[in-house]
């Protein structure tokens, strides 16, 4: 509810999320690293849509 009606501080959110996600899911598995386009669209792609 906290980012209901802000989506820029929600993506922005999602982004430091994303960059956190990212350093972590390298450190435990960096042989293949993790797909850059995936984890955008698990994190930060569905922000952009309008509250349905």
């Amino acid at each position: 509810m906290e980012y209901r009606t802000d989506r820029v501080a929600l993506s922005i959110y999602m982004a430091s999320q994303l960059f956190d996600a990212t350093a972590d899911l390298y450190k435990l598995n960096p042989d293949p690293p993790p797909d850059p386009q995936e984890l955008f669209t698990r994190f930060l792609a569905w922000t952009a849509q309008p509250p349905g």
